[in-house]
């Protein structure tokens, strides 16, 4: 079906099966489910998520047992709701080939998209399952504090946690559904990283930026030093072809500080103050935090500086939240 308001007879058929799976998955009718798939060795179920991973069951007894074990125990999802948008539907004799996005609504509140994939084969006048793949995409419960944006900046999604940590954020607000810097020069430099990451957003551009430099890309945008003393920064990732700002909270960075630790021999002192500086605070700040006089804390500063190779607190952060 391309473009096309009105379904077939055969597209219509088809697409009963595919929703009378998907309604037999959500009540946990296994006899039900079952009926809609063709159950021989070639039957496959390809389940990938960025969260997850990749699950792929093939044939029809290793998918059959592993369905009968997730209506069993409770395991198959709470979905309240799920709408199936721009299906296109092709027919080769007695193979029906189906691609359609899936949005499901969730007991708990939760809204997914989902990419998803039909193979078909009719048999004695009966259309069933063959093959079936679905790619969840968009945000999941780990995205608290992190803001996706499209190349331009616009706001694609944020949670209500996020808006809350971006409203406490020092250097980045929302004007006109975009992303911005506090300040000018700030704006600058978070567009740049945006422009950057955009880059990336295709999954060949990902994966050759992962061949070259041996990871995933992950870049921290230091904005600026506050009048207060802080450090605004954020982190850009790519993900699902679209860009991810993460907002720093105290538990965010302690991998890459932990790798600096290593590479640049911190000690503990100096590790506890890097990780205040990070976080946003003020030298100052940072003394009393950690129960420490603010001529302890420059101590510790200056020996960072000497260890790193660099002589602010801005290009500090930078150099920390490049590692790992």
């Amino acid at each position: 079906m391309n473009h096309q308001e009105v379904l077939s007879e055969q597209e219509a058929a088809i697409m009963r099966v595919i929703a009378r799976e998907t309604d037999t998955f959500v009540s946990r009718d296994f006899e039900g489910w079952a009926s809609c798939w063709v159950q021989d060795e070639r039957t496959r179920l390809v389940s990938v998520s960025t969260s997850f991973g990749v699950t792929v069951l093939e044939g029809w007894e290793p998918l059959s047992c592993y369905m009968l074990d997730v209506f069993e125990t409770g395991s198959s999802c709470e979905i309240t709701e799920f709408v199936r948008k721009n299906p296109s539907i092709t027919i080769s004799g007695d193979f029906a080939f189906v691609v359609f996005d899936g949005h499901s609504s969730h007991v708990d509140e939760r809204n997914e998209q989902t990419f998803e994939t039909r193979a078909l084969e009719r048999k004695d006048g009966e259309w069933r399952i063959l093959y079936a793949s679905f790619v969840l995409r968009g945000l999941h419960r780990d995205e608290a504090n992190r803001i996706a944006v499209d190349a331009q900046g616009n706001i694609l999604f944020a949670s209500d946690s996020a808006l809350e940590s971006l409203d406490a954020h020092p250097g980045l607000q929302i004007s006109n559904g975009r992303l911005r810097g506090k300040r000018t020069a700030w704006d600058k430099v978070l567009q740049a990283g945006l422009k950057c990451s955009a880059e990336v957003h295709g999954y060949c551009q990902h994966y050759r930026f992962a061949s070259k430099h041996g990871k995933t890309f992950r870049l921290p945008i230091v904005l600026g030093e506050t009048d207060e003393g802080q450090i605004a920064v954020c982190v850009l990732f790519v993900r699902d072809g679209v860009t991810f700002v993460e907002l720093q909270n105290e538990n965010d960075f302690d991998e890459q500080l932990t790798v600096a630790k290593a590479i640049y021999g911190l000690s503990d002192g100096q590790l506890s103050l890097a990780r205040q500086v990070v976080n946003g605070d003020s030298l100052t700040c940072a003394a009393t935090s950690l129960g420490i006089s603010i001529n302890t804390a420059r101590t510790h500063l200056s020996r960072i500086y000497g260890k790193t190779g660099v002589n602010s607190q801005t290009a500090l952060v930078r150099t920390l939240l490049s590692v790992g």
